[in-house]
């Protein structure tokens, strides 16, 4: 007999490919109670249920009666597996052989495999029902009613079918325990354990593929591999369709799903190396004392038998470390397969290959959403358009379209938009949470930046991004790695890229905590929203960034003075073209501003409360600013100054600015630079093209600073010392001459197919070489207009060349070129200190910039040279900006100097 208990120890892990399986039990035992309840049976119950096994048995005695219950027969129906204990009394109960037809006919009609035990009885006497067996029918028949003896013929044809099925008879010299091993032995073999996938199956194949290439089933080395992506892209339904496969070629085999949830602490991590164990060793009653005796067990058993291993959702290296650290762990030939948002988590030891799971194609995407929103494999006609709104919003993420699918399923058009506009600003809650797990495991500082990625710079260049991200006192390059770690943001080719669904979460968890006082909101990026802030003055002090891009609205936002009044942690703060209008007593206070990009900003110098301390990057695009700011204010952080046009003047620098690397004078009415120009020692590019500024050779002699000078300006040809090949010969005892400033490697044009080359700049003597550095050149294909009037100068100072090069054993500069088919006018000259001219206005005067670059130290820049025909200053233009000088700030200039510029423009 068999009733309605049964041992319910495996997990879900264990349960079938399908959720609408057909078979509830592995096990139905079939046996006679008076003879083995309470022993053999027992037993073998138990041993079952210790190998997570789930069985149905009888623990009492159903109430008897003339047929079988409705509740057996769904036991036995729903049953992989029928083990039957032919025991001597077997036979003795109608019960029981009612039993056994119904098994024999689910052998038959649902492919129920049944395995007979002989438990002191002969198979022979099964068969052919004698012994007991033969005693036992004569009973039944004899107490039997006419109509009912037509049952002995379907109990014998049932007891000879199943003694052909493959069993096991217990021999007298083997141990009863051994014996069960046996039992339990095939009986696991018999079991394929798969674990749940899913009813629809969508786009996971080429995925799928992808790890199996990458798994070396076919060797005996161990295979090790890691699935990593973005919550929702799909890792764990790779592995599972992976280890479903799989499994049948594996007799030890185990699937740990939500590590990351059931290894919150050591108890936990305790509990998942006992459940692995459990299921390579078939022994549910495995326990451990601590994680250290863990690694030590899994270890010397794993590496003895062949296994297949997954770990689903691994969030730290620490728990690989303790569940599957490195291949010395295992047994040649075993698959150990590990999916985790965390990249970090595949670095440990370097055993892990990796793969990035992929976001579905259009089609397959639509065909996910489709079983979802519409139980069917393609769309509603008249539901096409929406469709391709949802794919547009959900960018392949199978989470999203899984989860959008079902809560639109059965409803109508209007609801459909409905969902679609609400989306923008809120995203659906069952997305939020799986996304969110990545988020909540970071830091505070990760956190931060990420909100600040997700809000201002998504999509920006990564170089530029840190450079803000330091000013901010973050350590970029760390956390950027973590969150890339994390898949919560990709670097790709120098950008930092983010999936939308992700960008929407980091967008709710800025307004969660106040979502109706948008003051309160740490990051503004809506124009509407922004302008709520600022023209009711709700601004407070949690708010660190505005960015206020283009918007469809024509009318500026008219500002209070006070509008900025309570933001004194504003960090970051970009304002599109004319969309705000200033007053002329416009206040900033914040201390920590450090990005300030505010283009067609209206005053003509910063507000007096303006702090320039912590400040890394200003941009004034199409501004109307004269000056920076009142006095010598310290900017310490700021590393690029730009687009500021309308600068008549800039003020001195203090030694502790070496911080600044661009600085950009482009079309600027500033006449001179302060002589403190020198200590900018970290400046790398200075762009003077369009301007007006007289500059010295002398002022940029640090070995990182280098200036462009028009060829128009005639310097070159006042040189005598000048070579117009790629070879220069140095004067003697060059390295000890003080008047000897540098060197200038002029180029007048290059030609390459690639866009830019490299020239590198080497130091010769006594039949040796040595590298100094290199420069990058931008060539003609680069751009799209006429440049054959181009003119480059790198200025080389003698102090870039390192001391230990300084004797007479080197005699040469030598120029050689990388990915160039053309190059005219090329050459390097000797810069003496009488070269060392005040330049004329005009002469630095070009039409337009075309670019420039820095590579190891050394900056380039381009000026136009035949300015005549670029819209140059007339003789008359130049005469009266220069006379707008004081006669203190005139200069004395070279007469023939001067003729030589006059005769370029003739």
């Amino acid at each position: 007999m068999a009733s309605s208990t049964s041992s319910s120890g495996r997990s879900s892990s264990s349960s079938s490919y399908n959720s609408n399986s057909k078979w509830r039990y592995d096990v139905f035992l079939s046996f006679r109670g008076e003879d083995t309840r309470n022993t053999f049976t027992d037993n073998l119950y138990w041993a079952l249920d210790r190998g997570n096994i789930k069985t149905f048995r009888d623990d009492e005695e159903l109430p008897r009666g003339e047929e079988i219950s409705p509740q057996l027969l769904k036991a036995i129906e729903g049953s992989r597996i029928a083990i039957v204990v032919f025991s001597k009394a077997y036979a003795d109960s109608k019960w029981c052989l009612d039993e056994l037809v119904k098994i024999m006919e689910c052998e038959k009609a649902k492919g129920q495999k049944v395995f007979p035990i002989f438990y002191g009885v002969e198979p022979s006497e099964v068969r052919n029902q004698t012994e007991s067996y033969g005693e036992a029918f004569k009973n039944h028949q004899t107490n039997a009613v006419e109509e009912k003896k037509k049952k002995f013929e379907e109990w014998k044809a049932a007891l000879r079918k199943a003694d052909k099925s493959s069993g096991f008879p217990l021999q007298n010299t083997l141990y009863e325990s051994k014996f069960i091993e046996e039992i339990i032995r095939e009986i696991r073999r018999s079991i394929p354990k798969l674990v749940h996938v899913g009813d629809k199956i969508v786009g996971v194949d080429e995925n799928v593929k992808q790890v199996k290439l990458l798994l070396d089933v076919k060797s005996n080395e161990v295979s090790m591999v890691g699935i990593y992506g973005l919550g929702g892209i799909g890792k764990t339904t790779i592995a599972k369709v992976i280890y479903n496969d799989m499994s049948d070629q594996f007799k030890h085999h185990s699937f740990l799903e939500n590590v990351r949830e059931r290894s919150k602490d050591d108890r936990g991590l305790l509990q998942l190396q006992e459940k692995l164990l459990c299921d390579i060793l078939m022994d549910k009653t495995m326990k451990l004392s601590n994680v250290d005796e863990g690694v030590q067990m899994i270890k010397s058993r794993c590496y003895l038998v062949k296994v297949l291993i997954v770990l689903d959702d691994v969030d730290c290296p620490k728990k690989l470390r303790f569940l599957a650290d490195s291949l010395d762990w295992f047994c040649g030939g075993s698959i150990i397969i590990v999916t985790t948002r965390n990249k970090c988590c595949l670095n440990i030891n370097k055993a892990y290959a990796s793969y990035e799971a992929k976001g579905l194609a259009k089609n397959k995407a639509l065909e996910l959403f489709s079983w979802n929103a519409f139980k069917l494999h393609h769309p509603i006609d008249s539901y096409v358009d929406l469709c391709n709104r949802v794919l547009h919003h959900a960018k392949g993420l199978p989470l999203a379209l899984v989860v959008l699918g079902s809560s639109l399923f059965q409803r109508d058009e209007e609801y459909w938009e409905s969902t679609l506009d609400r989306l923008k600003v809120i995203p659906l809650d069952d997305i939020q949470k799986v996304l969110q797990v990545s988020y909540n495991g970071l830091d505070d500082r990760c956190k931060k930046v990420f909100l600040d990625i997700v809000c201002f710079f998504k999509d920006w260049g990564e170089k530029t991004v840190t450079k803000i991200l330091e000013g901010c006192r973050f350590h970029p390059k760390t956390e950027l790695k973590e969150l890339d770690d994390k898949c919560l943001i990709s670097i790709s080719d120098g950008f930092i890229r983010m999936h939308d669904s992700l960008q929407e979460m980091g967008w709710a968890i800025v307004r969660e905590r106040y979502p109706e006082n948008l003051g309160q909101w740490s990051r503004l990026w809506k124009y509407e929203d922004i302008e709520s802030v600022l023209t009711t003055n709700m601004g407070t002090k949690n708010i660190e960034g505005i960015f206020l891009n283009m918007s469809t609205t024509t009318e500026p936002i008219k500002l209070h003075v006070e509008a900025f009044k309570n933001m004194n942690r504003l960090r970051l703060l970009k304002v599109g073209p004319y969309m705000v209008r200033l007053s002329q007593d416009f206040e900033l206070p914040s201390h920590e501003l450090t990005c300030l990009e505010w283009s067609g900003y209206s005053l003509e110098s910063m507000p007096s409360n303006f702090h320039a301390y912590n400040l890394v990057e200003l941009y004034l695009w199409f501004s109307r600013i004269r000056r920076l700011w009142e006095g010598n204010m310290v900017a310490r952080m700021l590393k690029i100054l730009e687009e500021c046009k309308r600068l008549k003047s800039f003020p001195e620098i203090k030694e502790n600015m070496g911080s600044l690397r661009v600085l950009d004078f482009i079309g600027t009415g500033i006449e001179e630079v302060p002589s403190s120009i020198r200590h900018l020692h970290g400046l790398e590019d200075l762009n003077l093209i369009d301007s007006l500024i007289y500059v010295r050779y002398s002022s940029f002699n640090d070995p990182r600073t280098s200036i462009s000078i028009p060829i128009s300006c005639g310097i070159l040809e006042g040189i005598s010392d000048q070579s117009r090949g790629n070879c220069l010969e140095l004067p003697p005892n060059w390295y000890e001459n003080k008047d000897l400033l540098g060197f200038a490697i002029f180029c007048g044009y290059v030609e390459s197919e690639f866009g830019g080359c490299s020239c590198y700049l080497t130091i010769k003597g006594n039949g040796k070489q040595e590298y100094l550095g290199s420069f990058s050149l931008l060539s003609k294909p680069w751009f799209d207009y006429d440049i054959s009037d181009l003119a480059s100068i790198v200025c080389y100072p003698k102090a870039a060349i390192k001391g230990e090069y300084g004797s007479s054993q080197w005699t040469h500069l030598v120029t050689s070129f990388d990915r160039v088919t053309k190059v005219e006018g090329f050459g390097i000259h000797l810069i003496y200190a009488k070269d060392d001219v005040h330049m004329h206005p005009s002469i630095v005067q070009a039409g337009s910039s075309c670019g420039n670059s820095s590579i190891n130290g050394t900056s380039q820049f381009f000026s136009r040279g035949n300015s005549r025909n670029h819209g140059s200053l007339t003789e008359d233009d130049y005469s009266k900006a220069h006379n707008k000088r004081s006669p203190i700030e005139q200069s004395p200039v070279d007469e023939s100097h001067h003729k030589r510029f006059r005769g370029t423009q003739d």
